[in-house]
């Protein structure tokens, strides 16, 4: 039960950070640059994740 919760929990942050970098892409400014490296963090942040079982 706990994977799930888990699995589902790093899907929505997927998401969400996928959406800040889409976002931030098509609009203009220093603030939409500022959402698109958090949303890369996310993403660098979620695959680091991943391969850290694979050390």
């Amino acid at each position: 039960m706990k994977d799930n919760i888990l699995r589902i929990g790093k899907v929505l942050f997927f998401l969400f950070s996928l959406f800040l970098v889409i976002y931030g892409q098509r609009t203009v400014g220093k603030t939409e640059l500022f959402l698109q490296l958090l949303g890369l963090s996310g993403l660098l942040f979620l695959l680091w994740n991943y391969n850290r079982k694979f050390r």
